[in-house]
């Protein structure tokens, strides 16, 4: 299969994707303007000067749904066992963040629909295999039919898709953040899906392998990149509409489902590791934020100003567009790095994973964004007590 292809579909899809968030996201601001559905600052965690109207992230599910429903319908051979779970995970993911944006919901709630669009993938066939064969190690080689196996890929099944979902989720904190990294680690996943589907894969036998997924990733990249960019214009600083929960948890989820499906077979870690790589950025900054909160004796799910992008903003003194610009550089390396599995095996590709996540934190800690100060500590507190009657 030559690239052009594999990629005239989705590049449909994308400019469909595109258009439809173009359009239909200054009307959803509207709608939120007359229906008084703010994000209101509170000078604590929220320090943007005035309210600004949410449901930006129905904008970005509908573009992404109908892209995607659209390729759908129009391809010869479409997997629709697949494309349905893929399209309601992806309403009840979206349903979750809308309800805590209305509601706000408690976090077990929240969690509750996450994990429920995590198993509408199982049901719809796409689920996490994607378990090491462990030859040099006798001990740890279990069959992939052990119920070994099927327990650890079942945790990692909804570790992915609820971690995924959390993480875009709390990366959603400045202006156009998490709609040009979406948009980064789509163009990512696209990149490496292209190259599962364009070079054959061999087994041991020399027989070609085909990799189910691997056009399906390509199209829902393309639709994913359309729907974040086409939203990017009226998000990046100063933003006039926010995407809220419903936007992040849904990309999330979606992201979530892509590398879920790169991981769809048994020992085909180096894929599954070279999309975290890609989607290195918010593992990366919710890791930080967990270990910041801990350190500092915070509750893990309080929200403060613990993130990568605070700190730059508070510590570092850089204004809010030159460390979103700066976070979009390091998710492209991040991207480019994860696209370095081609050439390497996987055991080398999880070393490498290994030691660039930990020469990360230890620059952290060096520049100081894992200590919290008086100041911070006490606005937190504030902010905490402010909302534990609601809790």
């Amino acid at each position: 299969m030559t690239l052009q292809e594999a990629w005239t579909p989705g590049i449909w899809v994308f400019l469909v994707a595109l258009l439809l968030s173009l359009l239909a996201t200054p009307l959803f601001r509207g709608l939120a303007l007359r229906k008084g559905i703010w994000d209101k600052p509170d000078q604590a965690v929220k320090i943007h000067t005035e309210p600004i109207p949410y449901l930006g992230g129905a904008a970005i599910w509908l573009a992404w749904t109908v892209a995607v429903l659209l390729y759908a319908v129009t391809a010869s051979q479409a997997d629709w066992r697949a494309v349905g779970a893929l399209l309601a995970g992806g309403a009840v993911a979206f349903a979750t963040g809308l309800v805590d944006d209305l509601k706000d919901i408690r976090p077990w709630q929240k969690l509750l629909g996450q994990a429920l669009a995590g198993l509408i993938l199982l049901a719809g066939g796409i689920r996490w295999l994607a378990f090491p064969a462990m030859g040099v190690w006798p001990l740890l080689d279990f069959a992939a039919d052990s119920a070994v196996v099927i327990v650890v890929c079942l945790v990692m099944h909804f570790l992915v898709v609820l971690g995924a979902s959390n993480a875009t989720n709390l990366l959603d904190g400045l202006d156009g953040l998490c709609s040009g990294v979406t948009a980064i680690t789509s163009i990512g996943f696209l990149l490496l899906a292209t190259a599962l589907t364009v070079w054959a894969r061999y087994d041991s036998s020399g027989k070609a392998v085909h990799y189910e997924y691997s056009e399906l990733i390509m199209v829902v990249s393309f639709a994913l990149a359309g729907a974040a960019v086409g939203f990017l214009p009226y998000n990046f600083n100063p933003a006039r509409i926010f995407m809220g929960d419903a936007g992040s948890v849904f990309i999330g989820y979606v992201l979530a489902a892509m590398m879920i499906m790169f991981a769809s077979h048994y020992g085909m870690v180096k894929w599954f590791l070279g999309a975290l790589f890609i989607f290195g950025l918010p593992i990366f900054d919710t890791g930080v934020t967990m270990i910041r909160r801990i350190v500092n004796h915070r509750p893990i799910m309080m929200p403060d100003r613990s993130h990568l992008y605070n700190q730059l903003v508070d510590r570092m003194h850089l204004s809010v567009r030159g460390t979103v610009i700066l976070m979009y550089g390091w998710s492209a390396v991040l991207a480019a790095a994860g696209l370095l599995v081609l050439y390497i095996s996987g055991r080398y590709a999880l070393v490498l994973y290994l030691v660039l996540g930990l020469l990360l934190l230890v620059l952290a800690w060096r520049l100081g964004f894992l200590r919290m100060s008086d100041e911070e500590k006490a606005a937190a507190d504030r902010f905490l007590a402010a909302r534990r009657p609601r809790l």
